[in-house]
């Protein structure tokens, strides 16, 4: 905290702001417990920016999580719990942090979470229409393509549709 104090030429920083995990010691482990404790809080994700404190308005973090949560239970062969999940599957803290990323509640003047589903879905028709012209010419595998063509949902092939 010092360091960041001199880095960032602060006279005082508000130490409560600054959230910290701290476990006790407990006598009845062994040294393998210091281990677990340590993978365990290093496997954890990244917090999102549309998660972070302070970054989004609570009323956009509203529609943009129950919109993700939405299209997440109506099309649930194209989710996926990975981050790092491989074409046409989308993962729903991605998809939310990247909608918010690409500030699609402002830049589209979406309010509600019904306003935001219509414009995602009427991006969800555009991408079918395109890949359905273009096929899989935009270097897209064949199985993603036909796994898209399958379950009517094309916005985990091409990220472009954030930004129309």
């Amino acid at each position: 905290m010092t360091i960041l104090m001199e880095k960032e030429g602060l006279q005082e920083l508000d130490l409560t702001s600054i959230i910290v995990e701290v476990y006790p010691q407990m006598p009845h482990h062994d040294a393998d417990h210091a281990q677990e404790i340590f993978v365990e809080v290093n496997k954890a994700e990244p917090v999102k920016l549309v998660d972070m404190p302070g970054v989004a308005k609570m009323a956009d973090r509203k529609v943009i999580n129950a919109v993700a949560e939405k299209l997440a239970e109506k099309y649930p062969a194209m989710f996926s719990p990975s981050q790092r999940c491989r074409l046409p599957n989308l993962n729903v803290d991605n998809f939310r942090d990247a909608l918010f990323g690409a500030d699609v509640l402002k830049r589209h003047s979406i309010k509600t979470n019904k306003a935001l589903e219509a414009w995602i879905m009427e991006q969800n028709e555009a991408l079918a229409a395109k890949f359905e012209n273009e096929g899989a010419s935009h270097n897209v595998s064949d199985a993603a393509l036909k796994k898209s063509r399958k379950h009517r949902f094309y916005l985990g092939l091409d990220q472009s549709w954030l930004y129309q």
